[in-house]
Parts: structure tokens; sequence; C-alpha cells
């Protein structure tokens, strides 16, 4: 029996991502599970809203930022549990459809845009911090390389995730092992952050920074 998974792959074509991506992340989208890895559909409850509140506590124990650019944020929630923890966060996300589910009260903070194009500074400035969970894989290979380039230019430190394993969903259509996305950061001149765990989000998940990043308190280092 053909899934209703395996029956959007027809519909999501390289060549749609590449000039209408946008258009792959509606409504049915995140209702029927593509969003995740699960059945279990992605929106502001339960599992995602938990989730998103571990992950808000353990950035700020860990790394400490005072402003995190959140990239492919979706419906906004790390952005929101970021902020309901004392963190000021915006986020950024190709669907116009995820980023009209934003809270209410985040919805000034969240805006359309591709991580391809110059993301939004906050007062011209960068962010102590940008997070990438689980974005880089939907873009087309050719396309890495300058998005890897454009997280750097939003911060000196980077919070990244990208599955190296997951082909099924149907709009993976970059799935890389995790060393080769490290050695993209390292050609803009990142390097591993040996010292913090990221973990908390996915094995794979992990953080660089160049040389000009904030060194961390050192209450941060601790395990949590």
């Amino acid at each position: 029996m053909t899934t209703e998974r395996e029956g959007r792959r027809d519909k999501a074509t390289l060549e749609q991502v590449r000039t209408d991506a946008a258009s792959l992340y509606d409504e049915t989208y995140y209702s029927h599970g593509y969003a995740t890895d699960t059945d279990e559909a992605y929106g502001r409850h339960g599992h995602w809203l938990k989730f998103f509140r571990h992950v808000a506590r353990r950035i700020n124990r860990r790394i400490g930022p005072k402003t995190v650019l959140d990239v492919g944020c979706a419906f906004g929630l790390l952005v929101e549990a970021l902020n309901d923890v004392g963190i000021k966060a915006w986020g950024v996300d190709i669907s116009p459809y995820a980023v009209g589910q934003a809270r209410e009260d985040m919805r000034d903070r969240i805006t359309e845009g591709s991580v391809l194009d110059p993301l939004p500074l906050h007062a011209s400035e960068r962010y102590d911090l940008a997070v990438c969970i689980e974005v880089l894989e939907h873009l087309p290979p050719e396309s890495a390389e300058l998005a890897v380039k454009r997280l750097c230019e939003a911060s000196d430190r980077v919070l990244f995730s990208s599955s190296p394993d997951d082909f099924e969903e149907p709009t993976h259509f970059n799935v890389l092992p995790t060393s080769e996305w490290v050695k993209l950061f390292n050609a803009n001149g990142y390097h591993l952050a040996e010292t913090i765990d990221a973990t908390f989000i996915a094995p794979h998940a992990f953080v660089v920074q160049n040389k000009d990043a904030a060194r961390i308190k050192p209450r941060y280092l601790r395990w949590f």
C-alpha cells in the first residue's frame, strides 16, 4: 500500500524546490506528519511544545546567548520558547503557511524568507547565535554552500543539525553525512565547538564557531 508520505514524492521535485520551494511546505506538509519522522503532525501541542521548551532551556544553559536567529523556524516554536526564557529571538522561514501559524505575540519576530538570501539582522547587528535545525537537507544540492555561508553571516556561532540518513522524506533533496556539513562550515572559518554538546537536539547536532565568537562563561559548560 502506498502511504501518503510516499505518494507525495511525485509532487516534490528538484525543479519545484528550485523555483517555488515555499509551495512544498503548506498545510498538508505540516498536518500530515511530513515535517516529522513519525505520523504525528507538527504543531503547537504536546510533544513539540515540550521538545522546544527543552531545547530553549539547554541553549540558555549551555550557550547563554542574548540574541538568537532561528533559520527555518516553521511555526516559530523555538522562537517563542527562547523568548519565554528571556532570550531575544527571531525567526525566518520560507513557508507563508508556517509563518502564519506563529503565536500572536511572536508574529512581529518571524518573517518570510529563504536561507539562500541575506538573513535579516536585528538593529543591523549579527546575532549571538544562529540556529538551523533540520532545514538544509531540504535544499537543492547545489545550494548547500551558499546556505552555510548565509548562516555564518548571521552569527559567529551556529547551532546546526541536518539528518544524515533520512532519504525517505520526499522533500529531502540534499541528505549529507554530518562530516560534510562540518567541512562546509570549516571553509567559512568555523570549527566545531568541542566543549558544547548539542545532542539535546539530535545525535548528529553540533555547534560551530569562528575565532570571534564570544567566550562562554564556565557555568554554561556544565552538563544538564
